[in-house]
């Protein structure tokens, strides 16, 4: 018997799209539904047949005893306002924003009859919408649950479980320290990366055709879809704020030591990069 009866994903797109596929592969529930803004992705969810795909938010969450919100962080609170008054009493509300602090604001919004579990599957693409998802893309990924510690531990264990089912490797902490996190591995990388992308285009020799794995690899992420990073940015606006101080530190620091022509200095500056970078392939 699977573990949950329904299972109703709200914003179905490159995440929730992926959590259709891999809710059904698993089988995690004895039925999916599922609901996205877009005509077109709507149209392609119910072409993969394995969801009931609806044109209304509410009508999507009817009845399931668990509720996936994947919408974008901005649109977290209307989101949860709009499926609140057609939630079943008992059911679980989790979602995969990457924001919790602002997402834990907004699920006020939530009936008292539901309970609510942050999550953040640390799995994703440049690339957005329905169509790029996969049934592959949680596998042996990060997921942070976020319980406020209101919650029965019950429900929290079960919302654990669920993401575990989807393959991810789950660990749990407070909303703050989740937002601290990752702004220092994503949020700052992403303004960075954008920044950087913004100065390289500066550039008289800017020449696309010549440009080669190095480019392309600092700055794959700048490709993200930037509706979507709008909302997350804003939403830890002074995490991220900090970190760009950080950067323009750095930046400064290795161009003052440039100016110089302090050969010393960024030698030091490129080593410590190096070991760091070189940290991030070692086993966790």
């Amino acid at each position: 018997m699977p573990p949950f009866q329904r299972i109703a994903v709200v914003g179905a797109g490159l995440i929730g799209g992926s959590v259709l596929l891999a809710g059904a592969r698993r089988g995690l529930a004895a039925g999916f539904t599922c609901w996205s803004r877009s005509d077109d992705a709507r149209r392609f969810l119910a072409g993969l047949q394995v969801a009931t795909v609806h044109a209304q938010a509410e009508d999507c969450v009817r009845g399931a005893d668990l509720v996936v919100v994947a919408t974008p962080v901005d649109r977290m609170e209307e989101t949860f306002a709009t499926i609140a008054p057609a939630l079943a009493p008992g059911a679980l509300v989790t979602d995969a924003g990457s924001v919790k602090g602002a997402i834990l604001q907004a699920a006020r919004r939530l009936p008292s009859t539901v309970t609510f579990v942050g999550a953040h599957p640390m799995a994703g693409s440049e690339k957005a919408g329905a169509a790029h998802a996969t049934a592959d893309l949680f596998a042996e990924r990060p997921c942070f649950i976020t319980p406020s510690g209101t919650e029965p531990r019950a429900a929290v264990e079960r919302v654990t479980a669920f993401w575990r089912g989807l393959g991810c490797r789950t660990t749990e902490c407070p909303a703050d320290r989740h937002d601290e996190i990752v702004a220092a591995i994503s949020h700052v990388p992403h303004a960075a990366a954008s920044a950087l992308m913004l100065a390289v285009l500066d550039q008289p020799g800017f020449s696309p055709a010549a440009a080669g794995t190095g480019l392309r690899d600092t700055t794959r992420i700048a490709a993200g879809e930037e509706n979507l990073w709008l909302g997350i940015l804003l939403a830890n606006a002074p995490r991220v704020v900090g970190g760009l101080r950080s950067v323009e530190a750095r930046v400064a620091e290795l161009r003052v030591a440039l100016e110089r022509g302090d050969a010393a200095t960024v030698n030091r500056l490129l080593a410590a990069a190096r070991v760091g970078r070189q940290s991030l392939d070692r086993p966790a």
